[in-house]
């Protein structure tokens, strides 16, 4: 590839360990470690510092070491790229300064082959929905905020009481009584005011409540948990028949897991309930016997739990988006386990095109589980 002003990333520190070996970085994994007895890649590693363009780092080269043809120097600089720790400096492109801490960041996933800038840019000309406005959308919407989309539509019909102040950092006390969307759209329109906010104060009851929001819309966050199961339906047969990616995300006692329907690619929903129709011979049972007990659990969440959730959520979206790293939860739930930090990816589902009825040309009828569901609405 033709290189115009590379450099060693900013983002690593350049050093030496002793006269014969230097690093470039200084993170368990991600470090790289260069014999070099002669000081040659010491020296071009140096002159990689964004200032200098291509025919002044050969320059430089050429002048200690005569030997190296141009073609020698450009190898060196492949190899360090191949290393990860080489990009373009891109002088002339600029960006609001809220925005250069994410743009150093995703320079740890970008070689000189890519543009960290562009990263930023996807994020900045996404229009997201998020549904919801408890544990997980208002924290989900706090960190959008600071990720800077060209706009959020945000949707949610409770008010805000004394007991959401643990976990949904948005509302304050003297917030309680009002309307969340209300409060959510005052609160991110002082965080950032770039960002066009829309607000529906909406509850969301049938597949045509989402439809009639979707309009001018890129991607879908569904942090709404109620009913159970039941609410995942109604969006996932939205975002299919939209056509709009959807993550969707939920949380239980200790764990969350969040998973990603991308329409016509993934698996969606109901090809889940399929998979498991098809694999777990309890599956059923236990879905008759959690719906008859119509349990309805008292609030759970911890909020330093709940952070790892969001974090991951919105993670997702950004690499669903941008693609800066593979999503992690296309047609399988990645889970997170509050307790110790781990998490996991459950056994991928696949979509179900001649069987689903909802992403495919399947039949309700022909799957005992979908049954359940109708007589629990």
């Amino acid at each position: 590839m033709t290189y115009l002003i590379p450099r060693i990333k900013p983002i690593y520190p350049l050093y030496r360990l002793n006269s014969d070996v230097f690093r470039i970085g200084a993170q368990i994994g991600i470090t790289t470690e260069i014999e070099d007895e002669e000081d040659q890649f010491w020296t071009l590693a140096n002159l990689l510092n964004g200032k200098n363009h291509l025919d002044d780092i050969a320059s430089g080269m050429r002048e200690k070491y005569p030997e190296l043809t141009n073609q020698d120097i450009l190898d060196g600089i492949t190899i360090l790229n191949d290393e990860g720790v080489v990009e373009e400096s891109f002088p002339d492109k600029t960006t609001n300064d809220r925005y250069i801490p994410n743009i150093n960041y995703f320079s740890r996933f970008i070689d000189a082959h890519g543009d960290r800038f562009q990263v930023q840019k996807k994020i900045r000309d996404t229009r997201i929905i998020l549904l919801g406005l408890g544990g997980g959308g208002s924290n989900i919407l706090a960190l959008l905020a600071g990720l800077g989309p060209k706009s959020i539509t945000i949707v949610d019909y409770d008010r805000v009481e004394a007991g959401n102040l643990g976990r949904q950092f948005l509302y304050r006390e003297g917030d309680i009584g009002k309307k969340k969307v209300a409060v959510a759209k005052n609160a991110v329109e002082k965080m950032n005011s770039e960002i066009e906010i829309k607000a529906f104060d909406k509850k969301i009851v049938t597949v045509e409540d989402v439809l009639e929001l979707l309009n001018d819309v890129d991607i879908v966050v569904c942090a709404i948990d109620e009913p159970p199961f039941i609410i995942h339906r109604i969006v996932n047969e939205a975002i299919v028949k939209a056509k709009i990616p959807c993550v969707f995300g939920a949380s239980q006692v200790s764990r969350g897991r969040v998973y990603t329907v991308l329409p016509g690619v993934t698996g969606c929903f109901d090809c889940l309930n399929i998979q498991f129709s098809k694999n777990d011979p309890k599956f059923i049972e236990q879905f008759v016997g959690f719906r008859n007990i119509h349990f309805a659990p008292p609030s759970i969440a911890y909020g330093p739990g709940i952070f790892q959730l969001v974090a991951g959520i919105v993670d997702e979206l950004v690499r669903v988006i941008t693609n800066y790293a593979p999503p992690r939860s296309l047609g399988t739930q990645y889970e997170i386990n509050y307790e110790d930090g781990s998490s996991f990816c459950h056994p991928s589902w696949p979509r179900f095109a001649a069987e689903c009825p909802t992403c495919g040309e399947g039949h309700y009828d022909d799957w005992e589980i979908f049954q359940y569901y109708e007589l629990q609405e």
